[in-house]
């Protein structure tokens, strides 16, 4: 638990660090885009007269006066179209970059050394260049690391407490230990938190008012040496333009005034205009003093930020810490039950080794969803490269479920003859290969093979852990086993969705499939050293001739056929096409970032979970499968239509993000009302009288999954004829509706069925 507990402190503190070096820059950025429009705003009526940029007069005192006032500033420099500089005030040897991220109002432009802003200087016509301001990396690191060894010295320390405390603790009853261990893990993330947030409320107070503290000194420079002609600030004209520009061109500033003796003289917001000012608690206020005019008056000028700018970043990254939390007690959950099962000293070895199994099938699913917030978006660029058209990426992704579904009937024929040892360990090694491939060579081959080895090695998996879970478990107690691949899917989706988001902003894409990699190199270890106390037997199954001859007898079944095609293939082509493929593009385009993407993909997972136990107790107590996938069908089709208003209405960014969190939720619970009642259904089928309810379950489990195979590729069907636009959700609503509405309708063999 110690090694646990360091490894998710670790991962806290890195992801604290990465979030504040983002957002640091994000506010350093801003902050020279304040200051460059300051220099185009003096120089924008020079150029508009259409005289050459070259002769601009005053260019020096306007950027050394910048510079005076912040010091982190290298370089201010203007370039033609070709790059040549036309002026340059400050370090002669700062470089013109190239390889740019921004807005049409700015590019920003950076290496390992150098963080540069270039802003386009254009005349009436067009433009003619560009302003570059230049800040060196080491003013935004240097700020952000200087944190950083506290923040280590804090999470070590309190992960060795954890680890002494577990191991404490370690030695009392089952059910109490595993209480006292569970509690002090969380107090322990959540004072490491608390610490990490405090380190970036400090340190974004200090971004956020380095942009205030900017735009005031430049304006007191701009207005203070007037005030040595002898003027007093009533003989100035065009004061409230001048600051009414100021916060135009920064709508994060609140308020720019100029104060006269304690009164409001001007005001960006002429509400305040005569009247006495007053400090705003809810605002950062810079206040520079000007010397006094002449009439001896005491003036200021005050430039207020909004404190919801920092408080918003803040609670950014206190989300993502959330979402790590939630990930990192899924893994700590199943390695103390590892944990516990190692030093019990129980007789019952089949608990003891359902205890080793679990952890597999959870960090295999784990890898697979590390890059689900950016893997359709690559499949889709890497396969622009090839020339190769937006249905490839679909195809691609599809080829995964496709091999997924054609490796189960071999793989479940395998092990009821071989039992599941070496295909865990097979499985493990494939899906290490398949993260290992795309980190090496990120192009579309490589990736579209990468694709089709993982969907063979989870297809393994699945199949192998499937029977080893079954077969350490009694027969009257199938549900607690199935419940184990249940929770290892949902929470390994969970877990590594929130991981991978979180770390692909810093490692990248290739950074992210390394450390797939390297976890499932883990996992073929650990599974090859557990593969020992694995039983050797398997749970009696059909052979594979006898599972393809079962085919025809079980589609013989009206019934079957109806939950098949109307309700199961379409929720797991929901699953792989709305959720897997569609919505990570289509927030993508929306401007979302990967973490709020991942973390969106958690909330479908977590519906699943959360609606999963209440409604199959419900269906066990009453009998009501087919009333609950009708529910389940008709909830799904009204998240897919929220989902897809957004498409159809402009919405404000707040409500817009509502409906999408809501919508996306709200169909992990409609899943989590299909996925275990439909398995019910199907056993009071004419299927299962043909096959037995194990035979046409068992054989409804793998057939279903034509849903997921095919999702992807109808997505990607949907997002081609709908432009990528959110209205593919209303559509895929539409169908869902459409099979609800024809599996509710009544037939003959249903009535028969819903009467026994």
């Amino acid at each position: 638990m110690l090694a646990m507990a360091a490894l998710s402190l670790g991962l806290l503190v890195y992801i604290g660090w990465s979030e504040a070096r983002r957002t640091y820059t994000r506010f350093q950025v801003d902050k020279m885009v304040t200051q460059g429009e300051l220099v185009l705003t003096a120089m924008d009526t020079y150029l508009r007269a259409g005289l050459p940029v070259g002769q601009f007069p005053g260019f020096r005192q306007i950027a050394d006066s910048i510079r005076e006032s912040d010091p982190a500033i290298a370089a201010i420099a203007v370039h033609d179209l070709n790059g040549r500089a036309i002026f340059l005030v400050g370090n002669t040897a700062t470089p013109y970059l190239s390889g740019h991220r921004g807005t049409h109002r700015f590019q920003v432009y950076e290496n390992e050394s150098w963080l540069q802003v270039a802003l386009p200087l254009s005349n009436r016509f067009e433009t003619i260049g560009e302003l570059r301001i230049t800040m060196p990396r080491e003013a935004v690191t240097g700020v952000v690391n200087a944190t950083l060894p506290q923040l280590v010295t804090v999470a070590a320390s309190l992960a060795l407490l954890f680890g002494l405390f577990a191991f404490r603790v370690a030695g009392r009853t089952s059910s109490s230990a595993t209480l006292w261990i569970g509690a002090g893990y969380v107090l322990t993330f959540v004072i490491t938190t608390v610490v990490v947030v405090i380190g970036l409320l400090t340190l974004y107070e200090d971004g956020a008012q380095a942009k205030a503290q900017a735009l005031a000194k430049s304006l007191a420079q701009r207005v203070e040496p007037v005030l040595t002609y002898g003027l007093a600030i009533e003989d100035f004209e065009g004061l409230d333009r001048m600051l009414l520009r100021y916060r135009q061109l920064n709508p994060d500033i609140k308020a720019v005034s100029m104060i006269l003796n304690g009164t409001v003289v001007v005001s960006s917001d002429p509400t305040t205009t005569g009247q006495t000012w007053r400090s705003d608690e809810e605002a950062y206020e810079y206040v520079v003093p000007l010397m006094h005019d002449a009439s001896a008056s005491e003036i200021r000028v005050i430039v207020a930020l909004p404190v919801a700018i920092v408080s918003n970043a803040v609670l950014r990254g206190v989300r993502n810490f959330g979402a790590l939390f939630v990930g990192s007690v899924l893994v700590a959950t199943l390695l103390l039950g590892v944990a516990q099962a190692l030093g019990s000293r129980s007789n019952h070895a089949d608990a003891r080794q359902l205890a080793l199994i679990r952890p597999i099938f959870f960090i295999s699913v784990f890898c697979e969803y590390l890059p689900a917030s950016f893997w359709p978006q690559l499949l889709q660029t890497a396969a622009a490269e090839y020339s190769l058209g937006r249905n490839a990426a679909s195809l691609a992704f599809a080829t995964y479920f496709a091999v997924f579904l054609l490796s189960l009937l071999p793989t479940s024929a395998w092990v009821s003859r071989h039992g599941p040892r070496n295909a865990i360990v097979c499985g493990a090694l494939l899906v290490g290969l398949a993260s290992l491939l795309p980190a090496m060579s990120p192009d579309f081959p490589t990736m579209l093979m990468a694709r089709a080895i993982a969907g063979l090695g989870q297809g393994i998996l699945f199949i192998s852990v499937q029977a080893a879970v079954l077969a350490s478990v009694p027969a009257n107690e199938r549900t607690r086993g199935a419940a184990v691949i249940v929770f290892g899917f949902n929470a390994g989706m969970i877990a590594g969705a929130a991981i991978g988001s979180l770390l692909v902003n810093d490692l990248s894409a290739n950074g992210v499939f390394a450390v797939g990699a390297i976890t499932a190199g883990l996992l073929a270890v650990y599974a090859a050293w557990s593969a020992a106390v694995v039983s050797a037997r398997s749970t009696a199954g059909a052979g594979f001739r006898q599972m393809l001859r079962d085919v025809p007898r079980a589609f013989a079944s009206l019934g079957f056929l109806r939950a098949l095609l109307l309700i199961g293939a379409p929720s797991k082509a929901l699953l792989t096409g709305a959720i897997g493929f569609a919505t990570p593009l289509l927030l993508s385009g929306l401007g979302w970032a990967a973490e709020d993407i991942g973390q969106v993909i958690m909330l479908y997972a977590g519906g699943v979970l959360l609606a999963s136990g209440p409604v199959a107790r419900f269906v066990d107590r009453t009998g009501r499968s087919g009333a609950t996938l009708v529910a389940g069908g008709l909830v799904s089709a009204i998240s897919l239509f929220a989902l897809g208003s957004i498409g159809l209405w402009l919405l404000p960014p707040l409500l817009e993000a509502g409906v999408i969190v809501g919508g996306v939720f709200l169909l992990g619970l409609a899943h989590g009302c299909i996925n275990a009642p439909i398995i019910t259904y199907v056993g009071t089928t004419g299927a299962a009288e043909q096959l037995g309810v194990n035979g046409a379950t068992a054989l409804y489990r793998m057939v279903e999954r034509v849903g997921h195979a095919m999702g992807p590729i109808l997505a990607g069907q949907l997002l081609l004829v709908t432009s990528n636009s959110p209205v593919a959700w209303l559509w895929m609503g539409g169908v869902m509706l459409a099979c609800t509405l024809l599996f509710a309708l009544p037939t003959r063999t249903h009535q028969a069925g819903a009467g026994k």
